[in-house]
């Protein structure tokens, strides 16, 4: 390779290199979150260069006042939002308080019947939760059982939080038996990146190895290290007598009978709730089946998934794997 094919094969990689690392910093700019250089390489699309390569031309572009991202400290931002890295710090600290507050929401949900896992998701899973946050969790429950132990879970929130979701939006049940997640894209590939457990930790890893299609969006990223799915306490996986206890109440046939009218009933409620919503959308912000319980009615996904597109389009990029 001459001289002047090698210096054009450099520029063209190094645009490919800058486009996805704005493909990656878009997604976080929408919560004015700028990545730490690790974070940023492994939510990259791509794994074909070795994280010091990818580093360098970070500090590299950094010193180009036309490029469109820079680092400082160890944090990559969209300029000029140079702000956001205070922010984040901020947020971190917020972020303490808020796990204390999860290690005790996490001893309530563990006793409560069938509840086999508990999982941080949302800005704390993230160390990025402010005053304005929720507290978000997802449950995975024994099979067969789901309902039941939502409708406890629902009631306990209603009845004695006065219905506040503030630090109780337990608002994604999975069973043990169906744990690969239907709706694959970028913004379901992130919350489990950076899922926490705060109970029976083994579960949540074989959660992650049954949705091992992450790698399809962010091929850097390793499964189950501890360090990125470590909850910011110590987490107590030791299972609850009480729980057992009140699970004798749901043998058998008589369970299974009782599961099923649950399920009836809460998707008749969603539709009666909800019935102006386009069927389609209902379904994605509703879910309802027998493994799955999904209450999502201000449809982040769909709202989050439409900002970063136009985030894309303002600087003419495409997602991740088209031209």
């Amino acid at each position: 390779m001459d001289t002047g094919t090698q210096v054009k094969k450099q520029i063209t990689d190094n645009k490919f290199i800058k486009d996805n690392i704005m493909r990656t910093l878009l997604y976080y700019d929408i919560f004015n979150h700028p990545l730490k250089e690790d974070e940023l390489y492994t939510l990259l699309p791509f794994n074909s260069i070795p994280k010091s390569d990818i580093i360098s031309l970070i500090k590299k572009c950094s010193l180009e006042a036309e490029n469109e991202f820079a680092s400082k400290n160890g944090y990559v931002y969209v300029k000029p939002k140079e702000e956001t890295i205070g922010l984040r710090l901020e947020k971190e600290r917020y972020s303490k308080k808020m796990w204390k507050i999860a290690r005790l929401v996490t001893h309530i949900i563990k006793r409560f019947p069938f509840v086999r896992c508990i999982l941080v998701t949302g800005s704390l899973s993230k160390n990025s939760s402010d005053k304005a946050a929720d507290l978000d969790f997802m449950v995975i429950t024994a099979p067969g059982r789901l309902w039941i132990s939502r409708t406890l879970l629902m009631l306990f929130k209603k009845f004695f939080l006065l219905n506040s979701y503030k630090y109780f939006c337990v608002n994604y049940f999975i069973s043990e038996d169906r744990l690969e997640i239907e709706e694959k894209n970028i913004f379901t590939a992130t919350e489990i990146v950076y899922l926490k457990s705060t109970y029976n930790s083994e579960l949540m890893y074989k959660f992650i190895v049954e949705n091992s299609w992450v790698k399809e969006y962010f091929p850097n990223y390793i499964l189950c290290t501890p360090q990125t799915h470590s909850a910011g306490f110590n987490v107590n996986n030791r299972k609850s007598y009480v729980q057992k206890f009140f699970e004798l109440f749901f043998p058998g046939k008589f369970g299974n009978r009782v599961d099923d009218y649950l399920r009836n009933r809460t998707q008749e409620y969603f539709k009666r709730k909800y019935n102006n919503v386009d069927k389609a959308e209902h379904s994605q912000m509703f879910k309802s089946t027998k493994n799955v319980s999904k209450a999502h009615p201000r449809n982040m996904q769909k709202r989050i998934l439409a900002l970063y597109n136009d985030r894309l389009a303002l600087y003419n990029l495409s997602p991740a794997g088209q031209k």
